[in-house]
């Protein structure tokens, strides 16, 4: 036994501790196991995943990786091209991004109050839509809402599926320095509806500014620089994976990059901040699974939250922020992720554990299932193992559905059939039986 592999053995100890105690949130169930006995027997270091699948080597040619990391980029800009706000926010905004308050709640026990959705509807200005429109600018790390309101939306708050961190209030987060293109004005001016490259929603408007043309060009100009590390204090304000910011330069071993920040007119200008020495890499890195291990490492065991909620991440937010920084500009949700590159269907493949073997490229294709998306690290003690932020597995409730969950709610390594020792696992429910796609986005 190698000593990472040692050293991730010792740490199952720690694990079972904390999973007994998540297990306990799957509701009833005669099963009192831990929620998922892959994350204490699989080592949880995407290195030793990595030397397998060809430690160092490119992936990639270099010019390939170039033409990707140029498309990246196009579509990180992307809102900064608008004339206009575009029709489907319009849709969105007169339909409350498909949400309504019936059977909704406010907190685990307090039913969204109908004076309070009123409110709502007349926060968001309909009739106005377009005032202000221009293009923008994040300030700082910050969420995108489906409405002008900080106020949480959950359905179903009783259900181990529901309740938090399922906030459908909370369309995604976006990091400092991301384009953006105003669309619409709150009623007290407080909130901006507005366009990202990854979704439209709502944020407070301190938390963005508007840009000019000569703020637009120094932005595009400069090479990307991508984080590559956590909690990082990008000259004053918190960044994590998946931030994107131009390079000012070289500072001895520093990282100098340009962040916006609300000048005396109200619109953005550009100012400089030093990143930590390893923070940071200019864009795209070289895609090795070496180097995916290390990003995908700072993410290993941080919480599940839906739509970036509170600084965590879901899956889909796992696999976008760790490609960021090796060019690949994935979209928002699993399902449009799972429509990038080549795809590889094996929904009623008679043996999908052969076909992902055979046909998923560890450490650069995906596996997806509806309402899920994870890397693909390859085969290990004969299984094909996945590194995914995963909230639980469908379990029986005591009437025999599958409204329990076996808790997991952080980012981990496992087979791409966990839970298969509980027998209490929904029957057809699996993540093996549900999936339906290899994806391979950089092809």
């Amino acid at each position: 036994m190698s000593q990472s592999s040692a050293s991730c053995r010792r740490r199952a100890g720690e694990l079972l501790v904390i999973c007994l105690f998540l297990s306990a949130c799957a509701g009833k169930g005669a099963y009192n196991g831990p929620p998922c006995a892959d994350v204490l027997n699989l080592p949880q270091d995407l290195r030793i995943y990595a030397e397998a699948a060809g430690g160092n080597r490119r992936l990639l040619p270099p010019e390939a990786q170039d033409r990707v990391a140029a498309l990246g980029a196009a579509r990180f800009f992307k809102p900064w091209l608008n004339d206009k706000p575009p029709a489907y926010i319009k849709k969105l905004l007169q339909t409350n991004f498909g949400l309504k308050p019936d059977r909704a709640y406010i907190d685990e026990t307090r039913p969204f109050p109908p004076e309070t959705w009123t409110a709502l509807e007349t926060q968001a200005n309909k009739q106005a839509f377009g005032r202000g429109a221009g293009p923008a600018v994040t300030l700082r790390h910050c969420d995108l809402r489906a409405a002008p309101s900080s106020l949480r939306f959950y359905l179903r708050p009783d259900l181990p599926g529901e309740g938090y961190p399922f906030d459908y209030f909370q369309e995604t987060s976006l990091p400092p320095g991301v384009p953006l293109y105003i669309c619409n004005i709150s009623a007290d001016r407080a909130w901006m509806l507005v366009e990202s490259p990854l979704a439209a929603g709502w944020l407070p408007a301190r938390d963005a500014a508007r840009t000019d043309d000569a703020f637009m060009r120094l932005w595009r100009s400069r090479p990307l620089v991508a984080l590559v590390r956590d909690g990082v204090n990008a000259g004053g304000t918190r960044a994590h994976i998946g931030t994107l910011l131009p390079l000012s330069g070289r500072s001895g071993g520093d990282t100098v990059v340009y962040l916006p920040r609300r000048g005396l007119s109200g619109n953005a200008e550009a100012a400089t901040a030093a990143l930590p020495q390893g923070s940071a890499v200019t864009v795209p890195l070289a895609l090795t699974a070496d180097n995916v291990a290390a990003v995908g490492n700072a993410m290993m065991g941080q919480r599940y939250t839906w739509g970036g909620l509170d600084e965590g991440r879901d899956c889909s937010a796992l696999t976008r922020d760790l490609f960021v920084p090796f060019g690949l500009y994935l979209p928002r949700n699993s399902a449009a992720q799972a429509g990038t590159g080549r795809v590889i269907p094996t929904a009623g493949s008679g043996d999908k554990d052969a076909l992902v073997a055979r046909e998923a490229r560890p450490f650069r294709s995906l596996i997806r299932l509806p309402g899920h998306i994870a890397l693909y690290l390859g085969v290990y003690e004969g299984k094909n193992i996945i590194f995914h932020n995963i909230w639980g597995l469908r379990t029986r409730d005591a009437s025999g559905g599958c409204d329990n969950r076996a808790v997991i709610g952080k980012a981990v390594v496992t087979t791409t059939d966990p839970g298969r020792e509980r027998p209490d696992l929904c029957a057809g429910k699996s993540l093996k039986e549900r999936m339906d796609k290899i994806v391979l986005p950089f092809e």
